[in-house]
């Protein structure tokens, strides 16, 4: 019996993917195309169609599947995405790992909250990874405007956050799913270990890139009238906007020691993800 592996061609999944794979795990890799996957990320992975909006790829996904690193596409209705955890409890699933977010137990408004309740309420057993910031938000969603024009564009003020390297989330969903007693109803609020504002992580940046990078901080409209000039979907815009507000209010600051509890490692530093990610930064 293998794991489904969900957001496979993100960063995330794909980090859980290879932790998994590293450790001896049977999985399958869940795409909505398998021949483009096979593609970009090769032979070595097996995959799967899953596509939420056709709910017929479902069965096929879920055979031989009694474990999934489950993750949720910012664009998919509530409807689909829990049709898919009924369906997996109709199948028998026996664990899921559900990627969420931290302190989301007091944000009703983001989907995370009423993913987190679908899965309580189906009674599969459960491990709820309730990550901090990901650090990797900065080599994904916000590099254009680190190689463009040389800032940090997001409207979190001068609010500190908990800044996460998904690779140590990769790490406790991969335990969770092949330690699956041994946090089986666990919340874990997983975090880096330090809290510190944009304008600090622009310093860090500067100093290890050896480049200037600002933090141009600004207000939520003016990041949301200039995210859309830009073409990007205006439900995933006001999702990042709303995440930002709770880091500018002062709420997404909390550390954590989750990693070390489970790991016995310390997590990963900002400084030591700058520079495994150097590459990526330099023009």
């Amino acid at each position: 019996m293998s794991i489904l592996v969900t957001g496979f061609t993100g960063n995330t999944g794909q980090e859980v993917a290879k932790k998994l794979v590293n450790i001896g795990a049977s999985i399958v890799c869940a795409v909505r195309n398998p021949e483009k996957a096979r593609s970009l990320f090769g032979a070595d992975y097996k995959y799967v169609e899953l596509d939420y909006t056709r709910h017929e790829t479902f069965d096929i996904a879920l055979e031989g599947i009694e474990r999934i690193f489950l993750m949720f596409p910012p664009e998919t209705q509530f409807s689909d995405f829990h049709a898919f955890i009924r369906k997996a409890k109709e199948k028998n699933i026996r664990h899921i790992a559900y990627l969420s977010v931290k302190d989301v137990q007091f944000m009703p408004f983001i989907p995370h909250y009423k993913n987190e309740k679908e899965i309580i309420k189906c009674g599969i057993p459960y491990t709820f990874l309730r990550a901090g910031y990901f650090m990797q938000n900065l080599n994904l969603f916000l590099l254009d405007e680190i190689l463009q024009n040389d800032r940090i564009y997001v409207p979190a003020g001068k609010g500190k956050t908990s800044f996460t390297d998904v690779r140590d989330i990769a790490e406790i969903a991969a335990r969770s799913l092949t330690e699956e007693d041994n946090h089986f109803g666990k919340k874990y609020p997983i975090t880096g270990i330090q809290a510190i504002d944009f304008y600090e992580v622009a310093r860090l940046m500067t100093s290890e890139l050896g480049r200037p990078i600002q933090y141009s901080n600004p207000t939520a409209k003016e990041f949301k009238a200039y995210m859309l000039a830009k073409g990007l979907d205006s439900k995933y815009i006001n999702v990042v906007t709303m995440l930002h507000m709770v880091t500018k209010i002062g709420l997404a600051k909390g550390i954590t020691d989750i990693y070390h509890q489970v790991t016995n490692e310390q997590p990963t530093g900002i400084i030591t993800y700058i520079n495994d990610y150097r590459d990526t930064f330099m023009k």
